[in-house]
């Protein structure tokens, strides 16, 4: 326990509060409960940490994993007062439990009887009396798929031994009632290397006991228990192997919550993040906070790894967690990527992902973006109008964030865009301060520097450091230049939109061809606005009225001023 702080704070410090802290673990932590009072206290002592490192709580939503609200308390433990202290000093704790077991490199410790007893669930979600050694059996079938698959399939090293903290030198997950206060925990315990910063650490895992807290009601049990594990175990890697640098959170969390779904993908626990709530919103209800913030949003920013993942490779984030053995996250994104076969670097990245995150919900496409982004909450611009001859807009975004707007003007064109502010050296040092831009909108060209945007309108953005901030016409993305989605689920009421370049109705021949070059539909139709677009569209009926079947279709369209094509995949359901 003193050893973790000890990293944290600096000896000076931990001098002055190292007795304290002893005997407060000694007052305090359980070692073994088995009342409802003592099971409590457990769950509350990390209910204490979440507060004070939210500060308001978590609403509705549950907190995922106990590691950041630990590094923390840890980083600030010299101010926190003794009931705090108390609490980090269980949570710090390894509990005593009545049981263990071994199951390879891992022993699993738990109670048979007792308030802190497993149980598995039955088909309502109910504890099943006397299941504790069915349940702790589930966690070693769990733990050896997990660490074969990280370590074999994705090449990560396994978490390090512990000397014998756990009665041997097997790594020790103990099964807690945690009532609701968290999946889990990682908690630091030894230091390994002794790096004054990015250091590594032995440590062990604190699970739930049954999830049944768990929301919605089909991930609980063993779903929460699954992903937990594949969350957990990875940060002990992480910090075992690779460094520990415990005010760079943010990707801790985001990389464990994409390890969850790349070994459970159809548990989609994370789903719950990317909306959040008010108090603690997700990624897509806020992108203009801080990509490096370490507040609750960050679980919500696993998604990141989705991109880095498809575009680059998932063998990308293996790569960053190598270079964090010498650099802080932010700055190892930017060699990792710098490296063959990437050659690309994280401002170039982040701007790229501020576009991706555009096009999810009914603007997804999972060909050219998330493959799951039809789940995914939309991203709302903020809406303003256009009155030409120009407007200005005068608004602020923090360093490593994004802004995104629907402006619309009196002849009704549309303009999506957004505007990501790419300062690094900000970034790095998890600035509060947000930076100011204007906007300027015009009907003609202000200067050289002045874009014109597909809705004809013009845009110039006026910053004090150009180079730092990236601007997007979301109507020029991909998406929008080929047909969407892309595959077209043809179940009879979707359509495929195929888009033209006008800003008004326009008539024009859409022609749909088989791969083999059969005629399959054609028609004289007139375009319809979609997201401010102008498309023709079809729901997926032949010239006969049939169905057409799955398939790789290609289309011609026509119109009085222009002729496109393009490809498309077909799913029939």
């Amino acid at each position: 326990m003193i050893s973790i702080l000890k990293y944290m704070k600096g000896q000076a410090l931990i001098r002055n509060i190292g007795v304290s802290l002893v005997l407060v673990a000694t007052t305090h932590a359980q070692p073994h409960a088995t009342t409802e009072a003592a099971a409590s206290h457990v769950a509350e002592a990390y209910r204490t940490l979440v507060r004070l490192w939210l500060h308001e709580g978590v609403e509705d939503v549950p907190n995922k994993c106990g590691l950041p609200s630990v590094a923390h308390a840890g980083n600030i433990v010299g101010e926190l007062d003794a009931a705090t202290r108390a609490s980090l000093a269980t949570v710090l704790s390894r509990p005593t439990t009545q049981k263990s077991i071994r199951a390879g490199m891992f022993r699993i410790h738990y109670d048979t009887t007792g308030v802190h007893a497993p149980a598995m669930l039955d088909s309502q979600h109910v504890r099943i009396p006397g299941t504790a050694d069915q349940f702790a059996d589930s966690v070693a079938s769990i733990l050896s798929h997990v660490l074969v698959y990280e370590r074999d399939s994705l090449r990560y090293l396994p978490p390090p031994p512990d000397n014998g903290a756990g009665g041997g030198d097997e790594y020790d997950i103990y099964i807690q009632e945690l009532s609701g206060s968290g999946y889990g925990s990682t908690i630091p315990e030894t230091p390994i290397n002794n790096k004054p910063e990015g250091g590594t650490f032995t440590s062990f895992i604190v699970i739930d006991n049954d999830f049944i807290f768990v929301s919605p009601a089909t991930n609980r049990g063993l779903p929460a228990l699954r992903v937990t594990i594949a969350h957990e175990l990875h940060h002990a890697i992480q910090i075992g192997n690779y460094g520990f640098w415990q005010n760079d959170i943010h990707f801790y969390e985001m990389t464990s919550v994409w390890l969850e779904d790349v070994l459970y993908t159809e548990v989609n626990d994370y789903y719950q993040y990317l909306f959040g709530s008010t108090l603690n919103p997700g990624h897509f209800r806020r992108p203009d906070i801080s990509f490096t913030s370490n507040a609750f949003i960050m679980y919500s920013r696993g998604v990141w790894c989705h991109y880095l993942a498809k575009k680059f490779g998932r063998d990308v984030v293996r790569r960053i967690w190598e270079e964090m053995r010498q650099a802080r996250p932010l700055t190892a994104m930017d060699a990792a990527l710098a490296q063959l076969p990437y050659a690309s670097n994280v401002r170039t990245a982040f701007a790229e992902w501020s576009v991706w995150n555009f096009f999810t919900n009914t603007r997804s496409d999972s060909v050219l973006y998330y493959p799951e982004g039809r789940n995914y909450p939309a991203i709302v611009p903020a809406a303003r109008d256009y009155a030409p001859p120009q407007r200005t807009i005068d608004d602020q975004v923090s360093p490593f964030g994004s802004r995104y707007y629907d402006i619309t003007s009196l002849q009704n064109q549309r303009l999506r865009l957004v505007i990501t502010n790419l300062n690094m050296q900000a970034a790095l040092v998890q600035s509060s301060t947000p930076f100011t831009y204007t906007l300027v909108l015009s009907e003609s060209r202000v200067d050289e520097s002045s874009m014109r945007t597909d809705a004809n309108i013009f845009l110039k953005v006026n910053v004090s450091d150009p180079t730092n901030w990236f601007t997007k016409d979301l109507f020029g993305a991909p998406a929008f230049d080929q047909a969407f989605p892309n595959p077209f689920l043809a179940d009879g009421r979707r359509h495929i939109n195929l888009p033209v370049n006008s800003l008004t109705h326009v008539p024009g021949s859409l022609y749909i061809f088989s791969s083999s070059m059969d005629l399959v539909y054609a028609a004289e139709l007139v375009s319809t606005t979609l997201f401010g677009k102008e498309v023709f569209r079809w729901d997926g009926t032949s010239l006969d009225g049939s169905p057409a079947p799955s398939g790789v279709y290609l289309y011609v369209l026509e119109t009085e001023k222009q002729r496109a094509s393009g490809k498309f995949i077909l799913v029939r359901k």
